[in-house]
């Protein structure tokens, strides 16, 4: 009965001597060049490395022998044999058969160095190499940089190995650490950066499909729905503009978040004016605001008289589109409703048209304000709101 971990087989392919190291690692999915570095640590190890390779080449199975599918390249394998490596170097040297510190050292470092290096150009030759040590070794500059960072743990490593032998051990010590952190940072920092780049890359891409999602979501309920009750209702011109003006509002709302809760302050109140006047007598207002302020009586009586000017443009003005401007200065508090329809003559209007002079300027005098309004047959009624700022409104909204 063969024992696993020996069933291999010697490669004629890429070997150095008797294959045997080819072959095992090709076998159990090793990279050569780590297989024979360890070897070649443990051959300065009371000569374990020549023993392993004799035995080996016993063991192994002649080239050519069908043992069944090797198992795949595997970074973790090699990160293995590496412990492996590193934990029989320990064994020698508590038994007492060492060469010592100072020569095994370095020489462990120099090594290990070699095989990273060979591990970097091996890989780096392979097109569309790829997992943690295709990672670590691309980008741009990647081999120099590994080079400088390896030296310099060496070199940590050898002064290290020498501290026994050098006057002020414990600072010479510090400084051989240091240097093995620094040549540890230049080796896999990149890396490490490119690593947390792309976790960040992911995380924006991740909160961008949030947001597609949400978009999605929020038209197929609003404007998706609203597409279909207009083409029910192609017929009706009127409820479809005003269906289309209803979602416009919404829309716009959504996008630019620039619809408060009504009541919440003079701007807010003003745009659900102009949408409650636009839905019920299908006109469009198009409303600019400056400024806000909280609401308090006066304000809302002032918006009470837009209202009306905007209800009375609405009902006579014979246009279906009209403006209202409205605007908070240091001073005053200033609207404008302006329509470009047939206009009137004050002193001749109807009996019914009075209610300017108490839904409109009485509203507004009876607060401290002014209301005026400028009429010109054929082209169109323009009311001016004016307010004076009191002490106790004279700070902004979110101020």
């Amino acid at each position: 009965m063969r024992i696993e971990p020996l069933n291999f087989t010697r490669s004629e392919d890429g070997r150095v001597l008797a294959g045997v190291a080819a072959g095992f690692a090709r076998r159990h999915g090793v990279d050569p060049l780590v297989v024979r570095g360890a070897l070649v640590a443990l051959t300065f190890a009371a000569g374990l490395g020549v023993l392993l390779y004799a035995l080996g080449s016993v063991v192994a199975g002649p080239p050519g022998s069908d043992l069944g599918e090797p198992h795949p390249p595997d970074t973790r394998r090699d990160l293995a044999l590496g412990s492996i490596t590193l934990g029989a170097l320990l064994l020698v040297r508590s038994t007492g058969v060492w060469l010592g510190d100072s020569v095994m050292v370095p020489l462990v470092a120099v090594t290990a160095g070699a095989v990273v290096l060979g591990v970097v150009r091996s890989d780096l030759r392979t097109p569309g190499a790829s997992g943690p040590l295709a990672d670590f070794t691309s980008g741009r500059h990647s081999r120099a940089r590994i080079t400088i960072g390896a030296s310099l743990v060496a070199l940590g490593l050898v002064l290290v190995g020498f501290v026994d032998r050098i006057s002020n051990t414990v600072r010479v010590g510090a400084f051989a650490t240091a240097l093995s952190l620094v040549g540890i940072a230049v080796a896999i920092g990149p890396w490490i950066a490119n690593v947390a780049q792309t976790a960040a890359d992911e995380r924006r891409q991740r909160i961008r499909s949030q947001e597609r999602e949400a978009m999605a979501a929020h038209l197929h309920d609003s404007v998706l729905q609203t597409l279909a009750l207009i083409q029910r209702t192609a017929d009706d011109p009127r409820r479809t503009a005003a269906l289309a003006r209803q979602q416009e509002h919404e829309l716009r709302a959504w996008l630019y978040g620039d619809d408060p809760p009504t009541g919440s302050s003079f701007a807010a109140d003003v745009q659900a004016v102009a949408r409650e006047v636009e839905q019920k007598y299908d006109v469009r207002i198009e409303v600019v605001t400056v400024g806000d302020l909280p609401l308090d009586d006066d304000l809302r009586a002032l918006c009470a008289g837009v209202r009306e000017a905007c209800v009375n443009a609405a009902k006579h003005s014979g246009v279906d589109r009209f403006a209202v401007y409205a605007e908070v200065g240091a001073e005053q508090v200033e609207v404008y409703v302006r329509d470009r329809g047939c206009g009137f003559n004050r002193a001749a209007a109807a009996a019914d048209r009075q209610g300017i002079a108490n839904s409109i300027e009485g509203r507004l005098e009876r607060v401290g304000g002014e209301a005026v309004v400028e009429s010109v047959v054929g082209e169109g009624t323009e009311v001016r709101f004016t307010l004076p700022r009191r002490a106790h409104v004279a700070h902004e909204v979110g101020t």
